[in-house]
């Protein structure tokens, strides 16, 4: 069964959202809506699998449990697609002001490594096929965390449900999966936050006028702005500098290089909020240096 396929709905309606209501975190700025705590199962349900409340390495995680069968499952598809699922309530479909999914999630299945994409979420809108994130390179035994990023959620403000799925065509028959999901949470940021950033190039000619950069910004209001610095240094020494300002998600920008600068590595240093992230650059001698082109 393929990740594209729509994340067919049981009819119940459930009030999962109610238990537990956005609770701010005055350190990272940070609102959240927890839908899986990893200790109650309230308001989901399997299919073609089980879930269970339990615990893994010592932290409480709903089991998704899964006993791979090719000749069972649902009459449309020859292999099946086992699922957990949760209807959101009548008035609790506006996400837009969601920035991020977090999912915890622990692995382990009685033959060989998990597959490249082991489990995918689904997010169903109105809009045909809805939404889709799968969770990659998942090693089995261990605690991995994802982020996926929920801008792109086609009509965000009309969520009936969400779910969290495997592809049966990706595993032998018979295979028993077990996942443990310890946390599965909406978030949003209260305030200007930097998310991260990236050199377009890590590697430029010492004569260069400019170096591109991508910043990405969360938390910012829609048409604000927020300030970020951005930093040349040489060791200690800030060697250029200057400030940008920039709306909610990725936006290049470019910071000005002085002239003279001689190859060799460099840091180029980006804040916003108080979180700093650097990156390490290299300029390399120019073919135009001294005129000749």
């Amino acid at each position: 069964m393929k990740f594209t396929r729509v994340l067919l709905l049981s009819s119940l309606l459930v009030c999962l959202l109610a238990l537990a209501a956005p609770a701010s975190t005055p350190a990272d700025a940070i609102e959240r809506l927890v839908l899986i705590d990893g200790k109650m199962a309230d308001g989901w349900t399997a299919v073609e699998s089980t879930l269970t409340p339990t615990a893994v390495e010592g932290v409480p995680a709903l089991l998704f449990g899964v006993k791979v069968d090719w000749s069972a499952g649902e009459p449309d598809y020859p292999i099946g697609w086992p699922r957990i699922e949760m209807n959101v309530p009548v008035g609790r479909g506006d996400w837009r002001q969601w920035e991020q999914m977090r999912l915890k999630v622990y692995a382990l299945t009685d033959r060989g490594p998990l597959p490249r994409r082991p489990l995918g979420v689904n997010v169903r809108t109105p809009v045909r096929n809805g939404w889709e994130r799968e969770a990659e390179e998942l090693p089995a035994g261990q605690w991995r965390e994802f982020t996926f990023d929920l801008r792109d959620i086609p009509e965000r403000d009309k969520v009936e449900s969400i779910g969290i799925f495997i592809s049966e065509d990706a595993y032998p028959d018979g295979e028993t999966l077990r996942f443990y999901i310890s946390d599965l949470e909406l978030i949003r940021y209260t305030k200007p936050t930097l998310a991260g950033s990236n050199l377009l190039a890590a590697v430029s000619f010492a004569d260069s006028k400019a170096l591109p950069l991508a910043v990405e910004m969360l938390g910012v209001k829609e048409s604000a702005s927020a300030p970020v610095l951005l930093r040349l240094m040489a060791g200690d020494r800030t060697l250029a500098q200057t400030e940008a300002h920039v709306p909610e998600g990725v936006t290049q920008v470019s910071l000005p290089l002085p002239a003279g600068l001689h190859p060799g590595e460099y840091t180029v240093v980006v804040s916003s909020g108080g979180r700093e992230r650097s990156h390490p650059l290299k300029l390399v001698p120019s073919p135009w240096e001294g005129g000749v082109q």
